[in-house]
């Protein structure tokens, strides 16, 4: 297992920062993440217009798209395993390594001239089987670095951190492609995130280490417990269901940006990245009003309130044909995601006991690594319908599903 602020979050008597920003180590990980996520967004966008680039092909999208998130599959379940096992912040220092070393080799390949379709898809395996193994220790550590009556507001402010990158990293991303090529943008990920490991080694040392479970048990029995808490505990199976629908109808449409783009809107790599921005300003607006409202506004609520706004708002992307009605629909489906992943994550690192949980948080990473699954569909679905009439129909059953959940008497009683 890993680490802990010793005796207790040491909080900095501060009114112009948020509650979890005044806990110290907390603070220092979440300013070394921008960076990061900095370059994690440029990246996305770069590979995704040279996949399209290059093939002018929507499988292959999909293909690249699945790729990227298929090792979430393979790798989450033992990367829980791992958090509860071993010292999140070493893990994720070599997973964070890992993400900047692919970045420099994609970078190598693209200047050299060898991208093609295999390239691209390695490297989108090797990114995805990077991120699979640090997001269960990623969110448990954060778990472990403030008060539990925090993590609804740590997890608005991560929201934060990223929808604020996603706003800056496309609208970088689209210029540097347009003026430079997206080499530039895998260069820049790579050393974008040379600063988070420098926080995740130097900046946090003052974390101790938590005792680990007494006994000795296999790691298959380890992975065994953790699957049947969250299996046996009613709010956490509930959640769990509404993300792995929202993971792999929901979210499928986002590779499917770059055609939306060009097909629909008759754009090319500059209003792809203006796309991805308008969705980064909604998701802003969302993560900072949750994050002033935290202590004030119950998780099942938002819950029940964001499940339409979701549907509708990505059924009007799906309808788009300009620029003026994508923008705005794309910020609504942004600014509903925030909410309900705020409040869907928040609930597991909170209600989940310590011991177990980095294992329940690779239960919510392997719901989301069944995205891919959705992307695929959508393909699969685009050679009988239209593409964005089934990714409308997807919209549909996420907001039935997630509505669902939120209508549960464990859910609605979250506060």
């Amino acid at each position: 297992m890993e680490e802990s602020a010793g005796a207790g979050p040491r909080r900095r008597r501060g009114p112009s920062l948020p509650g979890p920003l005044q806990v110290r180590l907390f603070r220092r990980f979440w300013l070394g993440l921008w960076p990061l996520l900095l370059g994690k967004w440029m990246q996305l966008v770069a590979l995704g217009y040279l996949t399209f680039s290059l093939t002018h092909s929507v499988p292959a999208v999909g293909l690249v798209g699945a790729a990227d998130g298929l090792p979430a599959l393979l790798l989450g379940l033992p990367a829980g395993v791992l958090a509860d096992r071993a010292s999140r912040r070493h893990v994720l220092m070599a997973t964070t390594a890992a993400m900047s070393l692919t970045a420099f080799a994609l970078t190598a390949v693209v200047l050299a001239g060898h991208a093609g379709l295999p390239a691209l898809v390695v490297a989108a395996v090797s990114f995805g089987s990077a991120d699979a193994v640090d997001v269960p220790s990623r969110q448990a550590l954060v778990a472990d670095l403030v008060a539990a009556d925090q993590l609804f507001g740590t997890a608005a402010l991560t929201s934060t951190a990223s929808s604020a990158t996603r706003i800056v990293g496309p609208s970088i991303a689209g210029i540097l492609i347009g003026f430079v090529g997206p080499a530039a943008c895998f260069a820049a990920m790579g050393a974008l995130a040379l600063p988070f490991l420098l926080v995740l080694g130097p900046g946090l040392r003052g974390l101790t280490p938590l005792a680990r479970s007494p006994g000795r048990r296999t790691a298959w029995q380890d992975l065994a417990e953790g699957l049947r808490w969250a299996a046996s505990d009613v709010r956490t199976r509930w959640i769990l269901v509404a993300m792995a629908v929202l993971s792999t109808l929901g979210v499928g449409y986002m590779p499917y940006l770059p055609v939306l783009a060009r097909d629909h809107l008759h754009g090319g790599g500059q209003l792809l990245g203006l796309l991805y921005t308008m969705g980064g300003i909604g998701a802003l607006v969302g993560g900072l009003t949750i994050t002033g409202l935290s202590r004030r506004l119950p998780r099942g609520r938002l819950l029940l309130g964001a499940a339409p706004l979701y549907a509708a708002a990505l059924v009007v992307v799906t309808r788009a044909t300009t620029a003026a009605v994508a923008f705005p629909a794309l910020m609504g489906v942004s600014l509903a995601f925030v909410a309900i992943n705020t409040a869907s994550l928040s609930t597991l690192q909170s209600e989940t006991p310590a011991r177990l949980r980095g294992r329940v948080l690779a239960c919510y990473g392997l719901v989301w690594g069944v995205a891919p699954f959705g992307t695929l569909l959508y393909a699969a679905l685009s050679r009988v319908v239209p593409l964005f009439d089934a990714i409308a129909g997807g919209a549909v059953v996420v907001g039935l599903v997630v509505g669902l959940a939120a209508t549960r008497p464990a859910v609605r009683a979250l506060r």
